[in-house]
């Protein structure tokens, strides 16, 4: 097991003491004030008061731990996309190997994500099409659907500078069987590869709150 170093920081707004338990957290929304937080190696840059989510629906919640296929992992937070259908969660998940996920949420069915190295441009990013054929690194990727979308509200650890509002692109796409997700910010680009999950194969132990 990977030996989990956890950096301790005060909120940019109100100053409480925050945890931050993965390497790869990028903003904090502090659970004290709602502000978000950008984690910088000189401190912390507070960007604004993110939206209070509504309590989720499903199995995850901001602390619960549990496994996933055998992998204990422990929920660190949560992102809310909005679009004009409505929303979906994504949840950042930190494994005891010290590795990262995100299992996206969306009317009873769940994914299991994992961030890509992009090493090489994707062509004509911004005038990619539904049913179009797109190279992502070495994968041949088939685009099944585009959503404009921008970020309603967050909590916990984010792997992602989020300012609240932002707006971005979501690719969604498949290569070879797997999932691929591509999302297109102002000033970032971002490729995880997937597969879907079923709640069987996760196994939640704990259900207290460590803000309350």
């Amino acid at each position: 097991m990977a030996k989990i170093k956890i950096r301790r920081i005060n909120c940019g707004s109100c100053g409480a003491p925050v945890e931050i338990k993965s390497a790869y957290t990028k903003s904090m929304v502090c659970p004290y004030c709602d502000t978000t937080n950008m984690i910088e190696d000189q401190g912390v840059d507070p960007k604004g008061k993110m939206a209070k989510l509504s309590d989720a629906v499903g199995i995850f919640s901001i602390g619960r731990t549990g496994t996933l296929n055998k992998r204990k992992f422990e929920v660190l937070g949560r992102l809310r996309y909005g679009y004009d259908e409505g929303f979906w969660d994504e949840w950042f998940l930190q494994f005891d190997d010290g590795q990262s996920g995100w299992v996206t949420e969306e009317e009873g069915e769940c994914s299991i994500f994992t961030k890509e190295l992009v090493t090489k441009p994707i062509e004509n990013v911004d005038n990619i099409r539904v049913g179009q054929m797109v190279d992502v690194e070495d994968k041949r990727v088939f685009i099944t659907e585009i959503t404009d979308c921008k970020i309603l509200g967050g909590e916990g650890e984010l792997h992602y500078q989020v300012s609240p509002g932002k707006e971005l692109v979501h690719y969604e796409g498949n290569a070879g069987g797997k999932l691929v997700s591509i999302e297109l910010w102002p000033k970032e680009l971002e490729v995880h590869k997937g597969e879907p999950v079923s709640y069987s194969q996760i196994k939640m132990d704990k259900e207290d709150d460590p803000y309350a």
